[in-house]
């Protein structure tokens, strides 16, 4: 079962039901998609000791559903996947997922909210431990955006986000907690030229975890902006200043032995170079933040990307990229150990529309990782087959 989701999701899902009710002029769409997956990966958990290769099968089924009417928007994306193998310590372990997003747009306006809930797996290229094993993760996510043009040159927005994480239970060792984390990110942008933009950004979010045994209150400020550098090439960057607090509570029983605290101070950036030709797109990326995964404080991450997405024909599409992640896990105060892991991802694909609606892929990858301590190395190759196929678009008017 998914787990039920937050009032406030709820509140978000049933106003923009009625909005988009109220607007009888408006039509509703659903593309339903239907696909088969099969995955064959050398070492998917990415483990040290012993492991087997593993082949699996999948059906998955999307059937986003819009409505469109005047200022009004209002979008509901069903999506599920069933697996060949029991539980979740397959890359292609069952998961439903259900989104909802509703959005007004005026004159000077424009306000979207979003609610999710979703279950699957904590499989993931992250950990060492439970990414062996992998354990079933629920997640409820609500976010609330508002854009506001001041002037032809001027714009302020605000973003508040709310996600509650919860973990199953792994049936060897668990490092992976539950976590709430809330952010609220406010900005302003001026649009200096016809090419460039500028703009402020502030954020504070905090992180709690373990019932709140531990927690992160993280703040940072970033000046940035985004300039078309020319026809082809454009840049958007932003630098700045975080500083992370973390505390966790000590307990014997009922009894609370004490609080210790420790601070981080540090830069954060995030950088975006695009190549758009007239078919391939090429994309670097840049970015050092602060980010939830499930341990006790917020990791310090810094990743590096290049990324390439090229349609040849009608018929035929690549797609290609080289991902370079490492992570920073806070010790708890008192430690003198920080756990850290580095990853390199490359993967290629390639999409054959071969019929109107049928279409198959084929994909390649490659993951390695390092953790320490202690210095461990570890890496999978893994090869994916999909066929899907794509049905009419349903109207209701």
């Amino acid at each position: 079962m998914i787990p039920r989701p937050s009032a406030r999701i709820c509140v978000s899902i049933l106003a923009a039901m009625s909005v988009a009710e109220s607007a009888k002029s408006g039509v509703w769409a659903t593309e339903p998609v239907l696909g088969l997956v099969g995955n064959y990966s050398t070492n998917p958990g990415l483990l040290y000791e012993e492991h087997t290769a593993q082949t699996v099968a999948a059906v998955l089924l999307d059937s986003p559903t819009t409505y469109h009417a005047n200022d009004v928007s209002f979008s509901i994306q069903p999506s599920f996947r069933l697996s060949s193998t029991s539980g979740y310590s397959s890359l292609a372990s069952d998961y439903a997922h259900l989104t909802s997003t509703w959005e007004l747009d005026s004159e000077r306006n424009r306000v979207s909210v979003t609610g999710e809930v979703a279950r699957d797996s904590s499989l993931y290229y992250d950990y060492l431990v439970n990414g062996g094993t992998g354990v079933r993760r629920d997640t409820t996510v609500a976010d609330v955006t508002w854009v506001r043009e001041l002037t032809e040159r001027w714009n302020f927005n605000w973003d508040l986000n709310s996600s509650r994480v919860i973990y199953g239970q792994s049936s060897s060792f668990t490092s992976l907690t539950d976590y709430h984390y809330s952010t609220a990110a406010p900005g302003i942008s001026w649009q200096l030229s016809e090419q460039t933009k500028l703009t402020l950004l502030g954020n504070v979010s905090v992180y709690d975890s373990s019932g709140g045994a531990t927690k992160s209150v993280n703040s940072n400020i970033e000046v940035g902006g985004t300039r078309q550098l020319t026809e082809l090439w454009s840049l958007t960057a932003d630098v700045g200043y975080s500083h992370e607090a973390n505390t966790i509570s000590e307990y014997y029983g009922p009894y609370l032995l004490g609080t210790f605290r420790s601070t981080n101070s540090g830069s954060v950036f995030s950088a975006n170079l695009t190549h758009q030709a007239e078919l391939l797109a090429v994309t670097a990326t840049a970015s050092r933040s602060n980010v939830p995964t499930g341990f006790a404080f917020l990791a310090h991450q810094t990743a590096y990307g290049l990324s390439f997405d090229y349609p040849r024909t009608a018929r035929w599409t690549f797609d290609g990229h080289v991902r370079r992640v490492t992570s920073v896990e806070p010790a708890a105060p008192g430690s003198t150990i920080n756990q850290s892991y580095s990853t390199w991802d490359w993967g290629l694909s390639a999409a054959w529309l071969f019929t109107e609606k049928w279409t198959m892929t084929f994909a390649a990858s490659r993951v390695t990782a390092k953790y320490t301590p202690p210095d461990v190395s570890v890496g999978s190759s893994g090869f994916t087959i999909q066929l899907s196929r794509r049905f009419n678009r349903i109207e209701w008017h």
